[in-house]
C-alpha cells in the first residue's frame, strides 16, 4: 500500500487529516512540527476543513475502487495524492490565510501597544474664565460628559451667585474661599453623577498618613484619572503644581483641570485659569502649596438620577441663609471672614465711612459683587419657568431687582476708577451706592423668600 491515511490530530476547534506516504518515515520531531504549521494556519477554517476531510475520503475511496480492478498507483499515486493536498493547501491559504497572517500581526501589535507608554492630550478642553476656579473647572467636566451647565445655573446651585462676604484690615477677601473647598462638598452629591474624590491632608497633625498610603492613594487617582481622559473627561485637582513650580513663578491657585497624562514620564498635563500656557506635573509631586498640603482629586463617575427642582429650592434656601449670614457658623469657616451677606454689607458701607478701607478695595469688592449678582439674575431667569404660575413670576421680580442692584454696584466702580483715593465727597457717593445695593439685596431676597413659601405650600 503505497499511501496511507495515518491518523487525525485534533486542534482545539476542529479535526485535521494528516495524509502520510508510507514511504517516507516521519519522525516526532518532524510530524510534530508539521502539527504545528497546520494548526496555527487552518485553525479558524472549519469550512475549510470539513471539505478536505470529505475530499480526502473521496480519494480514499477512489484508490480502494481502483485496487479492486488492479489498477497500482505507486509512485504516480503518491505524487497525485501529493499535488491533490498541496493544492488543497494553497487554496485555504488563498481564502483565509491573509486573513489569520493579519491577525496574528494584528494581535502582536495590540501586545505592543499594550506595552508602550500611552500618550493623551484633550484638546480644546479648557477651564472657563471665572472669579471661581471651580466654577470654571467643573464647568469643562460636565461639558465633556454631555450635560450642559451654564456657569449662572452652576454658581446659583453651589451659592456663589447669592454670597458675599466681607473682612476688614486684611486685604482683599477672597469672595469664593468658603464654597470652593468647603461647602461645595455639601452640594456636589445633588447634580446628577457621583465623583470619585481621592484626598490626602499630608500636613494634618492628628492623622498624618503614611508613605504607603499617600503612594497608593495617588497611585489609584492616576490609574481613575487616565480611565477618565481616555473617555474624554478631564479631571479636577486643587492646585495642581508642584512646590518647584510654585517657586518658580507658576499662579497655579485653586482648581485646575487634568487634560492630559504622560505614561513614560508619568506625569499630567494642566490647564489652570491663572495659567497661560498648559504644563505638565509629576502626578505624585503636587498637593503640597497650601498650609495643610491637601492633596484632592475629583473624577467624574457614573450619571445618576437626581430632582432638578428639589435641588433649586434647596439653592435658593441657601440664598436666603447666605443673606441673613446663617449659612454657617464663622467659627467653623476654614477662610475666616468678619460677617456674611447683609452684615457684610453693612460691615463694608461702615469701613468706607471711617476710612478704614481704601478706593482700591472698594473696587475690587464691587467687582466681585458685580459678577455674582449677574449671575444671581441670570439663575433666576433660567429656572422660573419651572415653577408654577404664582411663584415664577415672583422669581423673575427677583431677578430684575438684582439688575437694580447691578445698577448701584456699577456706578460704584466707576466712581473708584475715576478717583485714585476718596476725598469726602466720593466717599460719601460711595456710602450711598453700597446703601443703595443693600436695599435693592434685601427686596430681592424677600422675593426669594415669598416664592419659597408658596412652593412649599404647594408641595405640602
Amino acid at each position: 500500500m503505497d499511501n496511507t491515511i495515518i491518523g487525525i490530530i485534533h486542534s482545539n476547534r476542529t479535526q485535521y487529516i494528516f495524509l502520510l506516504a508510507n514511504d517516507r518515515p516521519y519522525d516526532n520531531d518532524h510530524t510534530h512540527k508539521l502539527y504545528q504549521y497546520v494548526s496555527r494556519t487552518f485553525d479558524s477554517m472549519r469550512l475549510q476543513s470539513c471539505f478536505l476531510h470529505r475530499s480526502f475520503k473521496r480519494v480514499s475511496q477512489f484508490t480502494m475502487q481502483s485496487r479492486e480492478v488492479g489498477m497500482r498507483f505507486k509512485s504516480f499515486g503518491l505524487v497525485s495524492l501529493i499535488l491533490i493536498f498541496l493544492s488543497f493547501i494553497a487554496f485555504s491559504g488563498y481564502v483565509c490565510f491573509g486573513k489569520n497572517h493579519n491577525d496574528f500581526n494584528g494581535s502582536s501589535h495590540q501586545k505592543n501597544e499594550r506595552n508602550t507608554p500611552k500618550t493623551k492630550l484633550l484638546t480644546g478642553v479648557k477651564p472657563v474664565e471665572s472669579d471661581s476656579t471651580f466654577i470654571g473647572s467643573i464647568h469643562q467636566v460636565l461639558k465633556a460628559a454631555g450635560d450642559e451647565w451654564s456657569i449662572p445655573r452652576l454658581t446659583g446651585t453651589f451659592g456663589h451667585a447669592f454670597s458675599f462676604s466681607m473682612k476688614i484690615g486684611d486685604g482683599a477677601v477672597w469672595q469664593q474661599a468658603n464654597i470652593d473647598w468647603w461647602l461645595l462638598w455639601e452640594m456636589i452629591p445633588h447634580i446628577g453623577y457621583t465623583f470619585h474624590e481621592f484626598q490626602i491632608i499630608h500636613h494634618d497633625k492628628e492623622t498624618a498618613p503614611n508613605p504607603t498610603i499617600i503612594q497608593k492613594t495617588k497611585d489609584q487617582t492616576w490609574n481613575r484619572v487616565k480611565e477618565s481622559i481616555d473617555r474624554g473627561i478631564p479631571a479636577i485637582a486643587w492646585q495642581p503644581m508642584s512646590v518647584a513650580y510654585k517657586e518658580s513663578g507658576v499662579n497655579a491657585y485653586g482648581w485646575g483641570l487634568l487634560v492630559g497624562y504622560d505614561e513614560k514620564k508619568k506625569t499630567y498635563t494642566v490647564r489652570h485659569q491663572h495659567v497661560k500656557e498648559e504644563y505638565n506635573v509629576p502626578y505624585n509631586q503636587f498637593g503640597y502649596t497650601d498650609p495643610v498640603g491637601w492633596y484632592c482629586v475629583m473624577v467624574l463617575g457614573e450619571k445618576k438620577k437626581y430632582d432638578q427642582r428639589k435641588l433649586v429650592v434647596r439653592s435658593l434656601a441657601n440664598a436666603i441663609a447666605y443673606a441673613n449670614g446663617t449659612r454657617y457658623d464663622l467659627e467653623d469657616a476654614p477662610y475666616k471672614v468678619d460677617a456674611v451677606g447683609f452684615a457684610a454689607y453693612q460691615l463694608w458701607k461702615q469701613a468706607v465711612e471711617k476710612a478704614d478701607v481704601d478706593i482700591g478695595f472698594t473696587e475690587h469688592s464691587a467687582w466681585i459683587l458685580w459678577e455674582m449678582r449677574e449671575n444671581a439674575a441670570a439663575f433666576l431667569r433660567e429656572i422660573y419657568k419651572h415653577f408654577p404660575k404664582d411663584s415664577s413670576p415672583i422669581l423673575f421680580n427677583a431677578a430684575e431687582i438684582y439688575d437694580t442692584e447691578i445698577k448701584s454696584i456699577v456706578k460704584l466702580i466707576n466712581l473708584c476708577k475715576e478717583n485714585d483715593s476718596f476725598t469726602k465727597n466720593t466717599r460719601q457717593i460711595a456710602v450711598e451706592l453700597i446703601d443703595a445695593a443693600l436695599e435693592s439685596e434685601k427686596k430681592a431676597i424677600k422675593k426669594i423668600e415669598q416664592a419659597l413659601r408658596l412652593i412649599s405650600n404647594q408641595s405640602n
